[in-house]
């Protein structure tokens, strides 16, 4: 009997949008780990596999290392479906864990989890296929028991930035029993004058380089520096704070609610922000209240705001509609591959589709410009995919990545799906050839 967890994405897929056009929400960073990497920790005894969209499954699986919409079963394994916008804390397992009962776990409306025997699958082997269809999560909660649970399930992408802080410190208490506190000032290059702030909050990984005048300020939360960063003169760092590996911080602001992924180049003013990794800010400019994908570069003095004038809450367009946070502070949500020139203008909410290049300057007026747009505010046209491509391989090998087939293929595959976004949008009559 082996037991098997499956870590699923629901239709409200949409609701992360534009994070979520090229890979499932689960795949999403919170506090230091991904949402389904939290989850995994707290079922260490299981085998885990991910269930998702069709499209995204080759890219997925190939980063993921995990497999993906394999459901491979014995009749006396126990399984557990759950939904990967769980924002897993201690007490998961207690409410929800491995059963031989078939029950079905609902939060809000939303299904959460289910449990099956192995035996049963076939009975429900059309549903768990694919559950980010509606109508799917809907025939499990009609053809199970339910039980309501009281769990923390994100809804939209603002709930991931406004949850990040606190996440951040529940994260670091729960690895902080492994950290090795000892051998940081040994494994790193840590200068006499770095001035840390309750060195008792504060890790440093292996190989990193803290310079003189930095200074981490862990009166607020905790601030974890992961292996290979580079933090140069002039930063101060105010807890809670999550920096990936081997990225670069430049000088500047980082305020606490900031994660910050992998590979990444920082610099500026930042303030409870997500950076999901490989992207840059390295120039001044202010980011506040945001969420920000892979391989985006937000060129010198890029600023968004992230507060409205009359203090209203923000309303943010998603999948071509207007939705109220009831929030004050909401800052940009960008998807990958982005880049802004010069002087961009980020407005309040602002939602830039996956793959868009933005230039010229000033005040970017639109709430919503759909994925792979090109040019500036009033004047977008489709930026064309073999154009798109092209870029994406040289930005990439910068970091020595790879762009692969599979992943050509996947982008292919969202330029098509996304199509009908830029067809009601107001293009001028041009292409991305014209520049």
């Amino acid at each position: 009997m082996s037991l098997k967890l499956f870590i699923f994405e629901d239709e409200k897929f949409e609701n992360f949008y534009p994070l979520t056009y090229n890979r499932p929400t689960y795949e999403l960073l919170s506090g230091m780990k991904l949402l389904r990497e939290k989850i995994s920790w707290f079922f260490p005894q299981a085998e885990a596999s991910l269930l998702c969209r069709d499209y995204l499954a080759e890219v997925l699986q190939a980063n993921s290392g995990l497999p993906v919409n394999s459901i491979k079963v014995k009749d006396e394994d126990e399984l557990l479906f759950l939904n990967g916008r769980i924002l897993a804390s201690e007490d998961l397992p207690s409410k929800i864990g491995f059963s031989k009962e078939e029950k079905a776990f609902v939060v809000n409306g939303d299904l959460a989890a289910f449990n099956l025997p192995g035996s049963n699958l076939k009975k429900y082997e059309n549903e768990a296929k694919s559950l980010y269809f509606k109508e799917k999560t809907e025939s499990i909660k009609k053809r199970m028991k339910t039980e309501e649970v009281k769990l923390k399930l994100v809804n939209y992408v603002w709930d991931l930035v406004e949850a990040n802080a606190n996440e951040i410190k529940k994260d670091f208490k729960r690895f902080k029993p492994g950290l090795a506190f000892e051998d940081m000032f040994k494994e790193s290059q840590i200068d006499p004058q770095t001035v840390i702030y309750d060195p008792e909050k504060v890790f440093i990984g292996k190989n990193c380089r803290i310079d003189a005048q930095v200074v981490l300020d862990a009166r607020g939360g905790p601030i974890y520096i992961d292996e290979g960063t580079n933090i140069q003169a002039q930063t101060r760092i105010e807890g809670p704070v999550f920096v990936g590996n081997n990225s670069l911080l430049v000088g500047g602001k980082i305020f606490g609610g900031c994660s910050i992924g992998n590979v990444c180049r920082v610099g500026g003013e930042v303030e409870e922000s997500i950076f999901l990794g490989y992207s840059n800010k390295y120039h001044q400019g202010f980011l506040g209240h945001s969420y920000i994908g892979e391989w985006v570069n937000l060129g010198a003095m890029t600023t968004n705001s992230d507060l409205k004038n009359n203090y209203k809450a923000v309303k943010v367009t998603l999948a071509g509609k207007e939705v109220d946070t009831k929030m004050l502070k909401v800052g940009s949500f960008i998807g990958d591959h982005v880049k802004t020139g010069i002087g961009t203008l980020l407005n309040t909410g602002i939602n830039v589709g996956l793959g868009c290049n933005i230039f010229g300057g000033g005040m970017v007026e639109e709430k919503f410009v759909p994925s792979f747009s090109w040019g500036k505010s009033k004047e977008f046209c489709e930026y064309e995919i073999d154009k798109f491509l092209v870029t994406t391989s040289v930005v990439m090998q910068r970091r020595k990545v790879e762009l692969t087939e599979e992943d050509k293929k996947l982008f292919k595959k969202i330029f098509d799906l996304t199509e009908p976004e830029r067809r009601l949008f107001q293009y001028k009559k041009q292409t991305s050839s014209d520049h």
